[in-house]
């Protein structure tokens, strides 16, 4: 974690951070493009899915060009939810996945997502808008979800049926 003045106690944030030239700010700044203050979520998402994941999180939000978006807690986990969510887009070559993220607006659509805040939960909207852009942007097909299980579906018609009781 990081104190009020950015000190960070974890040095595997701080390697990471200093690797990718992102500039730890203190919990009462607001960061700019190329400074962080979550340093809390990176953490966590090491701890979660390891080193080299977060590396590549952080990897694609710092060095992504021009699309100024915030490293801030909901970013890291949109990228590192999409990141696990889709292992196709991250099959291959790095710098494929890398020109992917160049070409996303992905500021743009930080702050549309922003306008959503108290109503969605940020760090799941980002990660929708993320994905839908992604696969526009690789013109591959939208995987198609798992079926529910069969609790899952008794569950739903068992609301269904008080719904219609009522």
């Amino acid at each position: 974690m990081a104190d009020r003045t950015g000190a960070v106690s974890d040095p595997r944030v701080k390697a990471l951070c200093q690797e990718f030239d992102v500039r730890i700010v203190g919990a009462h700044l607001y960061p700019q493009p190329g400074e962080t203050r979550a340093v809390g979520t990176i953490r966590w998402i090491i701890d979660r899915h390891g080193v080299e994941h977060a590396r590549l999180v952080l990897c694609i939000l710092a060095e992504g060009r021009g699309n100024n978006a915030l490293i801030d807690e909901t970013s890291l986990w949109a990228i590192s939810d999409l990141l696990r969510a889709c292992p196709d887009l991250v099959e291959g070559k790095t710098s494929a996945l890398l020109e992917m993220f160049d070409a996303l607006p992905l500021g743009p659509i930080m702050a549309m997502v922003n306008e959503l805040r108290g109503v969605v939960h940020q760090r799941h909207a980002l990660t929708g808008m993320i994905y839908l852009y992604a696969r526009q942007l690789r013109s591959a097909p939208i995987v198609a979800f798992k079926p529910a299980g069969q609790g899952k579906m008794r569950k739903v018609r068992i609301s269904e049926g008080e719904k219609r009781a009522a």
